[in-house]
């Protein structure tokens, strides 16, 4: 076994033996309805085949808080969250009493708000939501705080409305059952829970308004404007404007600087396999890695950006 791949396992499991079983990577994601899990498969696939010594698994959890969490105890090795959520976490305010030990090993993507309801509904702007029946998404996750942030962020409470707390599938499914009025989904374009609810349903994406996004991004600076384009989803032929966020992979803080170099350089070279899961891995670039400007890049990542070009793996450490 390559010395580098030996330090890789003695990183994970805080050990150094002589099995040759490779280390186990567990990768938070969140529900199978959304973007995080295909995602993380995808991440998982490039490292158990790229890097001797890793086997990688994409896990479901609850989403975003649930990853920082985990990535923090040493629950879960790598995991998928929402920018907003890592900030908060990482300087120990909004729903985290204190900081957490993270770093961010790459920027993945820009998650977009999609605010749904059926077009029988009659809701057409977030103000319709009084009174009615709404998904903010699973308990836990960076859809329900990204949720409940637009809500307080234009003045409303949770008390303006019955709130439920859904996961993506369970969300489209009480819309179609008619047992809720509206839902919240954060993810990618595209997101296969709110594609395949486009097909099934005449679905209506609620705009914000500009005066809401300028007060949203004003309480909440992780947060900008973005533009659903038209065709994105079925029947829906005009342009919706809504919020996005950066979607971020991160790991603890301790892991090893060679772990995280050569997990970040795998990606990279490997990014069209990502691609091929998602489109929303085109975002996944060099250019949009310093996206999230709050929390640190790990060493290791760094120690790549400063040499791109290196092999991945020191095939001399042997």
């Amino acid at each position: 076994m390559k010395w580098a791949a030996y330090l890789l396992m003695v990183a994970v499991c805080g050990c150094a033996d002589d099995s040759e079983e490779p280390s186990t990577f567990a990768i938070a994601t969140a529900t199978t309805g959304g973007l995080y899990y295909p995602f993380g498969g995808s991440m998982a696939s490039i490292w158990s085949n790229q890097i001797e010594g890793i086997n990688a698994k994409a896990e479901v959890t609850g989403g975003s808080v649930i990853n920082v969490i985990q990535v923090s105890r040493h629950e879960s090795e790598i995991g998928i969250a929402m920018g907003d959520v890592v900030t908060d976490a990482y300087l120990g305010q909004g729903k985290f009493s204190e900081p957490m030990p993270l770093r961010v090993l790459f920027t993945a993507y820009p998650n977009i708000v999609h605010i749904m309801a059926l077009e029988r509904s009659g809701i057409e702007e977030l103000s319709d939501l009084v009174g009615k029946r709404v998904s903010l998404g699973a308990a836990g996750s960076g859809t329900a705080s990204a949720a409940e942030n637009i809500i307080s962020g234009v003045g409303m409470s949770l008390n303006d409305f019955a709130p439920n707390y859904l996961g993506f599938g369970e969300t489209t499914t009480a819309l179609k059952d008619g047992v809720i009025d509206a839902g919240f989904i954060f993810g990618g374009l595209g997101v296969a829970a709110v594609t395949e609810l486009a097909v099934t349903r005449d679905l209506r994406l609620i705009p914000l308004s500009e005066r809401e996004l300028s007060a949203i991004v004003r309480k909440f600076p992780a947060y900008s404007g973005y533009h659903i384009p038209a065709s994105t989803y079925d029947k829906i032929d005009h342009d919706v404007q809504t919020l996005g966020v950066w979607t971020v992979v991160v790991v603890h803080s301790d892991m090893a600087e060679d772990t995280a170099y050569q997990l970040t350089c795998t990606i990279y070279r490997e990014r069209e396999q990502l691609v091929k899961v998602t489109l929303a891995a085109k975002e996944t670039t060099l250019e949009n890695i310093h996206q999230l400007k709050a929390v640190p890049l790990h060493p290791g990542t760094l120690r790549y950006l400063a040499s791109p070009d290196a092999p991945c793996v020191d095939d001399s450490d042997v």
